[in-house]
């Protein structure tokens, strides 16, 4: 559940409980509407795709995954979900002191012992270090540091935050940020049959992950200081909530269950479950029977021909129709394990 903001109506002093994330709202009490004001904005992307793109990605895939099952595979509606996530922009300038090795190079012979067991030399470069030289690094930079809001593993999707904030790969929110047009948010306008994740991570722990990841990028300036310490001003902080678009599509084959999603805003499958594909065993079983198919003639020729009383020929035909067994025999095994094991992406 989202975290709740409480006011106080200016009308008539009523209770408003509010969302976190929301500027707007409406007096239970004498139907006043409101902007609130330094509360955060909350912003939606839309998607760029609809139902039908989103069914046409997952077929793309499923034809690419496992083609052999498609035609029996039964889609159900897909649904549209709006996960929520922070950005928090800021401005970052500051220094990290330290002090910095100094290294004096040496070249020195030394002896080796060579191939034939005489004796050589060579040279090597040793460093020996002769002292230290301060050094302070700038430090100028915007960031927009994007948090997760929402827990969504059920969906597999990995958190963004201070251990990571490049996302999925085909999903854009955590590579180009707050790049896409941005609609204010309005429950009322909501897409029809759209659902909305309410944010379960507050603005308070988003800013600390933030923090967190600032401090770690910037400490990565001095690398290679000793008795570094560092000095930041973060100035014009802002924070929204953003929800971004992803179409959650379900498919059954034989009574089970797979969930696949796609990005609203890329196109691309992000995660799913992909049934295993019988079609791949059938492909391996027909260029193994082709292979042995064509030895047939071969094995006729020499058995006629009266080579196989020659005992180095009757060896090497032998071990060669023994290997080729065995790796056959492989192969078989690896193609039914495969046939029998979904596709995880």
């Amino acid at each position: 559940m989202s975290d709740l903001l409480t006011f106080s109506c200016p009308s008539c002093a009523g209770l408003l409980e509010i969302s976190e994330g929301n500027t707007n709202t409406v007096c239970p009490s004498c139907n006043t509407p409101l902007l609130l004001d330094g509360v955060v904005n909350r912003y939606l992307i839309e998607s760029t795709i609809d139902s039908t793109d989103a069914v046409r990605m997952v077929r793309h895939k499923l034809e690419e995954m496992s083609a052999g099952v498609l035609d029996r595979c039964r889609v159900r509606k897909p649904f549209l979900t709006y996960v929520p996530f922070w950005i928090l922009s800021c401005r970052v300038d500051g220094y990290v002191f330290g002090v910095k090795p100094v290294f004096k190079e040496q070249k020195i012979r030394a002896a080796v012992e060579n191939d034939d067991g005489g004796q050589g030399t060579i040279v090597r470069t040793i460093k020996q270090r002769k002292g230290i030289r301060a050094e302070e690094h700038q430090i100028s930079k915007g960031f927009d540091v994007i948090v997760s809001a929402a827990h969504l593993e059920p969906l597999g999707i990995p958190s963004l935050g201070a251990q990571s904030q490049m996302g999925l790969s085909g999903m854009t929110i955590g590579r180009s940020g707050s790049k896409h047009p941005l609609t204010v948010f309005d429950s009322n306008n909501i897409p029809p049959d759209a659902h909305i994740v309410d944010p379960a991570v507050s603005i308070s722990q988003a800013s600390e992950e933030a923090e967190e990841f600032i401090q770690r990028i910037c400490g990565g300036v001095g690398v290679g200081l000793e008795q570094r310490s560092m000095y930041l001003a973060v100035t014009g902080t802002r924070e929204k909530l953003i929800h971004y678009p992803l179409w959650v599509i379900e498919y059954i084959l034989d009574e089970k269950t797979y969930r696949i999603v796609v990005d609203g805003c890329s196109g691309k499958v992000l995660k799913g479950a992909f049934p295993a594909d019988s079609a791949h065993w059938m492909k391996v079983c027909r260029m193994l029977g082709s292979i042995w198919a064509g030895l047939v003639p071969v094995l006729l020729l020499v058995v006629f021909s009266g080579l196989l009383a020659v005992g180095p020929v009757f060896m090497f035909i032998l071990l060669s129709i023994y290997g080729l067994g065995v790796v056959s025999n492989r192969f078989l095994k690896l193609a039914k394990r495969n046939a029998e094991m979904d596709s995880l992406i």
